[in-house]
């Protein structure tokens, strides 16, 4: 459950920057500014419930190398997030950075990738129900 909160905080980051820049509106940038706060605060109890999820799993099972590169993915999408965050500053007046819009895009194709390797856990494996 709680994994759904940072994948929309980060993914709607991505259309209020979008916004930001079609409509050279500031606001649109302090939201995605805070959309990418919250889905990062979001991501600890995912990341803790994925991994607790994780360890459950018998060594060799089949689903343990999809959750190995769930887990990179995940972990990757969090990082790439993290750092276009950091590159915002809400002190400074919000604009457009480039850098900061190209991490959050690489973030997005990490949480993606991510987002395919968890469908495959959860319905291909079972993992995280009663398998």
């Amino acid at each position: 459950m709680f994994v759904h909160f940072p994948v929309a905080l980060w993914s709607t980051s991505l259309a209020w920057d979008a916004l930001g820049l079609g409509l050279a509106s500031a606001s649109w940038w302090t939201l995605s500014y805070w959309s990418l706060a919250s889905g990062l605060a979001m991501a600890l109890p995912a990341v803790a419930t994925g991994f607790a999820e994780f360890l459950r799993l018998p060594r060799g099972d089949p689903a343990e190398k999809t959750a190995t590169w769930h887990m990179y993915a995940m972990s990757g999408a969090a990082i790439l997030f993290l750092a276009s965050l950091l590159l915002r500053t809400p002190a400074a007046p919000p604009q457009p950075l480039p850098a900061a819009l190209a991490l959050s895009l690489a973030g997005l194709a990490c949480l993606t990738a991510g987002g395919v390797l968890a469908a495959r856990l959860v319905y291909g494996y079972g993992v995280g129900m009663q398998r």
